[in-house]
């Protein structure tokens, strides 16, 4: 088999399984973006505040 057919088998494959791909809708796509960036946020805001409370607790114990 050529390369040439390999590529156009590749092609032929991908135009094939991307046509069976269900997109989401606009309302799907922007309530999975508002909870991804809801959860983003709380880890941030978690994480800053135990990075704080673990920096003023080390700052107490090097005093």
């Amino acid at each position: 088999m050529k390369l040439t057919e390999k590529i156009g088998n590749y092609y032929n494959d991908v135009v094939a399984e991307m046509k069976k791909v269900t997109w989401p809708s606009k309302d799907e796509l922007r309530e999975s973006t508002l909870v991804v960036l809801t959860v983003a946020g709380v880890l941030a805001l978690f994480t800053f505040v135990i990075d704080e409370s673990l920096n003023l607790l080390i700052k107490q114990f090097l005093r």
